[in-house]
């Protein structure tokens, strides 16, 4: 039986009617693999069921562990650390949250039977550390002309590319074209698939190739990863 992974952008959720958008969203969230939004948008999510302790426990530690077990400071406020807890309880398996120039944030449920639920042919998300959290930065674009328009949407549409199919037929077919097959040998963690994202979203960005005129393939994406070759990081 082959599962397809089901993601959900929360584009729009403007908190014109915030008990609509908890009404529709909560129940669906068991379902939800992966679900893209934005601060403002975790913030219209935000609701008084929170528990006051979770926040203070959030407010006191105000960190995270990266993929290396390092801590850094985090760089997401107490009451949204709350929501993406909260989302993770309701069922949520994967959270993207969009950090604008500041990059992306990608949180991990701790459930891990709800991550063994991604299970499919072609997809290494399952085996992901329960409760991981990992910062992602933006990168800048060299020349200066910039144009975010649609970047949150690069940035969900190249994570759920990688998580989905990484290691899956359709990129050993990619690789195949550019006369290898070495895809095998990359570890699928939330630091790659977030570095990848994060590049579609860079280059989106970039007012000189969002058009299509010089935009690089998924492929030549994959190939700056594997050099080490990445734009400058936003600061």
């Amino acid at each position: 039986h082959h599962r397809v992974l089901i993601g959900v952008d929360l584009n729009g959720v403007d908190g014109s009617d915030v008990d609509a958008a908890r009404a529709a969203l909560f129940p669906a969230l068991s379902a939800i693999d992966i679900l893209h939004l934005n601060e403002d948008e975790a913030k219209v999510l935000s609701s008084s069921s929170l528990h006051q302790d979770d926040e203070d426990e959030a407010s006191s530690k105000g960190r995270t562990e990266t993929k290396n077990g390092h801590d850094e400071s985090s760089p997401i406020a107490a009451p949204i650390q709350s929501q993406l807890r909260s989302l993770h309880q309701k069922g949520c398996a994967i959270i993207l949250l969009s950090l604008g120039s500041q990059g992306s944030y990608i949180s991990i449920t701790p459930d891990p039977n709800r991550l063994k639920q991604l299970s499919h042919s072609s997809s290494c998300a399952s085996r992901w550390t329960p409760g991981m959290q990992v910062r992602v930065p933006a990168y800048t674009i060299g020349h200066g002309e910039v144009n975010a328009n649609g970047a949150g949407d690069a940035l969900f549409a190249g994570f759920c590319l990688v998580v989905s199919s990484w290691g899956g037929d359709a990129v050993r077919r990619l690789c195949a074209k550019r006369g290898g097959n070495d895809v095998n040998a990359w570890e699928l963690t939330p630091e790659v698939a977030g570095t990848f994202a994060s590049l579609v979203a860079w280059q989106r960005c970039d007012a000189r190739t969002r058009d299509g005129e010089g935009m690089r393939s998924a492929f030549d994406l994959m190939d700056m990863m594997k050099k080490g070759d990445l734009p400058e990081i936003l600061k």
